[in-house]
């Protein structure tokens, strides 16, 4: 009797252990890697493919589209982190997006790639609210990269265009104001939120002390990401205005 209580209680421990495991994997909170995944391709500056098909998106950072400037040199670089090399991915809160990517941070030799990659000035912090760990080293990693102008955040030597208003209720715009005492050429800058949601300047000579207005629904205003959505996320987000080199005029984050 006591032998079949015995098998009975190992059992029961068995099955409560594996679906806790099974649980905690299809949650995120819990990655079983028993040995590393092989990094067979790079798709761009903050996604790749694994040797056994599975794409890996890599969490709490974006990096600009192969398009974009910096694209091309983000997916270069990590092509030389991570390409042909051996990883182990560890996943947060969610495991999969709606693309199917698994959401991971990524260590090749030890090292965190997704800070890496903030750190050189080759992609942004991203949702950081959705994740629980690395936080503090994805900012100070951004902080570094933003504070000597490295990479995306190379400053452009036009400094005087302001932000006046960024509204996200109601009919959305941002204001921008030429503080400058001359005349701006804005032909191909590029106003950008997080998640890369891009208007490009038109042929347009922004003089001193004009204001304009950028909308993100209005199809007959002046200028317009003429979407049929809102752009900017109202829980927080973050605005880049770039010129014609990719240079950063303007950055805020709320």
């Amino acid at each position: 009797m006591v032998s079949i209580k015995k098998a009975f209680l190992i059992s029961l421990l068995l099955t409560l252990l594996i679906f806790t495991l099974d649980f905690s994997s299809r949650s995120g909170f819990f990655v079983l890697q028993t040995k590393p995944f092989f990094i067979s391709k790079v798709i761009d500056g903050d996604t790749i493919r694994l040797s056994n098909g599975e794409v890996v998106r890599l969490l709490g950072i974006n990096a600009p589209e192969i398009n974009e400037p910096f694209g091309k040199d983000a997916k270069e670089f990590l092509s030389q982190l991570v390409e042909g090399k051996d990883a182990y991915l560890e996943t947060d809160l969610r495991r999969k997006d709606n693309y199917g990517r698994i959401l991971a941070f990524v260590f090749v030799e030890g090292k965190n790639i997704n800070v890496e990659m903030v750190r050189k000035g080759f992609a942004h912090t991203f949702e950081l609210e959705k994740i629980s760990k690395y936080v503090k080293e994805l900012k100070e990693a951004e902080f570094y990269a933003r504070e000597n102008e490295i990479g995306i955040w190379k400053r452009s030597n036009i400094t005087c265009i302001k932000l006046l208003d960024l509204k996200v209720f109601g009919e959305e715009k941002v204001v921008l104001k030429n503080n400058c005492n001359f005349s701006v050429q804005i032909k191909d800058w590029i106003l950008e939120d997080a998640s890369h949601n891009r208007f490009t300047f038109p042929s347009y000579l922004f003089k001193p002390n004009e204001i304009i207005e950028v909308y993100s629904t209005n199809k007959t205003a002046k200028f317009s990401f003429m979407r049929n959505f809102p752009i900017w996320n109202r829980e927080g987000d973050t605005l880049f205005l770039r010129d014609s080199q990719g240079f950063l005029v303007l950055f805020y984050r709320y």
